[in-house]
Order: structure tokens, then C-alpha cells, then sequence
């Protein structure tokens, strides 16, 4: 799960120009959560724009991929991680599930007050849940009342149990555009699916997204029809308009700073500054663990360049008709 910890595209690792490489760009990121992908995953998160049917093709007939993908049954994985393609079924059937939990969780969570909308991230929304996966929310708050929303959804969720939700990232609802990214914030952004509101306001505030992920569309919504706003949220919005709602605002802000302060503190860490500054700008609230995006993206880097010497040797041998 991404953190605000805004890391530029590039500066974790620089990526090496290779179309073929920049083709299996999905294989390479999926390998990371030891996961097969399909073919739609494998075109949308391809860092090449291609049409899907000539990356089928080029899939089928490149000598060069022959060598280093496996296809079974529609899922795609390296050769040498094959047990991966017996897996992706059963994390696809698990996301499901999980999804229809997320659908009733969004129909009452709607109603509660300044929740402008909620998308479901992580490896739910992705279609690839581990025995462990929870329902991760990304909270889209109305303007000047992210720490209230907070302090209505955060203990809400301790109290009944993360596992049947868990909003983790909140971001105020005029503020979407504020992030910058890496690849990891560019997947979760990508494959968020709404819950209430529209994840597309989230990919089309965050123009670069497009420049990562060329070929990438908007993942349908899980509850296309649930009104972001209801009777019920607008009488309860009603006392905290004015000077109350502001009060308590200011008082929530103070808790989640402290919440943050001790969020981070459990991974060993300070607030990372880029967290702290969008936080106090009143832009985000992001309470994703720093330390597994960045352990991601180096395990991503480490595989990328793994691969890139294996389809160099590749290539050398096909060149050579020594394959």
C-alpha cells in the first residue's frame, strides 16, 4: 500500500530503456508480489503504448519473450515462477470477495459526514488478495474537514476490526492534483476502484499517471449507481458548518498529527518530510507504510535489472542461433 512519501519516478532506481523490457514492466512488478498477471494487466501497466492485440501477438511470435514468459490459461508470470500461475486464481476468487464486503462497508460508511467519496486500493482492488489482504480506502474528504473525517473513520475502524475496513490515505476532495509520484503511487492510483464517488477525478488530476502507464483505463466501478451524497450525511453535516465544525476540526487535526507521530514511529521512522508537509497543508493524511513502498520499489529494481541482464543473454543467443 502507496504512501504520500512522494518519491519523483526514477529516483528510487533509474529505469533502463529496453522496449522489450519496458513491455514486461507488469511481469516484472507483479513478480514482486509474487503474482501472475493477465493479459489486460499486462498491456495497461506496460510502460510501452501498444495496441493489446500486437502485444498478444508479440507475446506469441518474439523468440526473445518465448524464452522468458510462461502463458497458462490466460495468466502470464517469468519462466522459473510458474507455481505463481496456480496461485492468481485463488487471489483473484479471495479479491472478489473481499470486493462484495467493500460494497456493503461503502453503503454505510456514505452517509457519515464531509465523506465526499471511497475508493478501494491495495491488492484487493487489484483482483490479487493473499490470505492476509484487508479492505484498504482511499477517503476523498470535503475541503477543510480531512482530520474530521479521520476522527470519525479511524477509530470506527480500529473498533470494529481492520480486516472488515481499514482507511488508510486520506485526500481532501479539492487537493487530488497535489500528489507526485513513483511507480507504486501510479499502480495504486491506477488500479483504485470506486466504492462512492469517481476514481477517475483521482487518475485525471494526476495527469502524470498517463506518462507511466501509456495504455492504462479506468478500472470500473464496484457501485456504480451509490450517490456520494444522501439525505442522512447532509443532516448530519449540518451542526458542524460553522464554528463548531471548525473547533473540531482543529481538535481533530491534533489527533491525527499525533496518530501520524506514532504511525511512523512503529515502522522506526520520523514522519517522512513529504507526508508532514502535505498533512500540514491540509492536502492529505497518508498512514501507508514508508517502509513497504520503498522496500517494493527496490525489489522492483532489483528484478528489473535481473531481467534486463537475462534478456540481454537472451537476445545474444537468439542473434547467434545459440538458443
Amino acid at each position: 500500500m502507496g504512501t504520500l512519501l512522494l518519491i519523483k519516478i526514477g529516483e528510487v532506481a533509474p529505469r533502463v530503456e529496453n522496449e522489450r523490457l519496458d513491455l514486461l514492466d507488469a511481469l516484472i512488478y507483479g513478480d514482486v508480489f509474487d503474482c501472475a498477471v493477465t493479459l489486460d494487466e499486462l498491456w495497461q501497466y506496460s510502460r510501452v503504448a501498444i495496441d493489446r492485440d500486437e502485444l498478444c501477438w508479440r507475446l506469441r511470435t518474439d523468440p526473445v519473450f518465448r524464452h522468458l514468459v510462461v502463458e497458462r490459461n490466460g495468466l502470464y508470470c517469468l519462466n522459473g515462477r510458474t507455481a505463481l500461475l496456480d496461485q492468481r486464481p485463488r487471489r483473484i476468487l479471495r479479491a472478489h470477495r473481499l470486493q462484495r464486503r467493500a460494497r456493503l462497508v461503502a453503503r454505510a460508511l456514505r452517509h457519515l459526514p464531509f465523506v465526499r467519496g471511497l475508493l478501494l486500493t491495495g491488492s484487493t482492488s487489484a483482483d490479487d488478495a493473499t490470505e492476509g489482504a484487508d479492505i484498504d480506502l482511499l477517503v476523498i474528504a470535503a475541503a477543510g474537514r480531512i482530520g474530521t473525517v479521520f476522527l470519525l473513520l479511524g477509530p470506527l475502524s480500529r473498533l470494529l476490526g481492520r480486516r472488515l475496513f481499514c482507511p488508510n490515505w486520506y485526500m481532501r476532495e479539492d487537493r487530488l492534483g497535489s500528489a507526485l509520484g513513483n511507480l507504486y503511487i501510479a499502480r495504486e492510483f491506477t488500479q483504485a476502484r470506486s466504492l462512492v464517488g469517481n476514481a477517475d477525478a483521482l487518475r485525471g488530476s494526476n495527469a502524470w499517471i498517463a506518462e507511466v502507464f501509456p495504455n492504462a483505463v479506468a478500472q470500473p466501478a464496484l457501485e456504480p449507481g451509490l450517490k456520494k451524497r444522501t439525505i442522512l450525511q447532509r443532516l448530519l453535516e449540518a451542526p458542524f458548518r460553522g464554528i463548531l465544525g471548525d473547533g473540531l476540526e482543529r481538535t481533530a487535526l491534533r489527533v491525527a498529527a499525533a496518530r501520524l507521530r506514532a504511525h511512523y514511529a512503529s515502522f522506526g521512522n520520523d514522519v517522512p518530510g513529504q507526508v508532514a508537509a502535505s498533512f500540514e497543508s491540509g492536502a492529505a493524511l497518508g498512514f501507508h507504510g514508508y517502509c513497504y513502498e520503498r522496500t517494493t520499489l527496490n525489489a522492483y529494481a532489483d528484478r528489473r535489472a535481473q531481467l534486463l541482464d537475462r534478456l540481454e543473454r537472451v537476445q545474444a543467443a537468439v542473434v547467434t542461433g545459440t538458443a
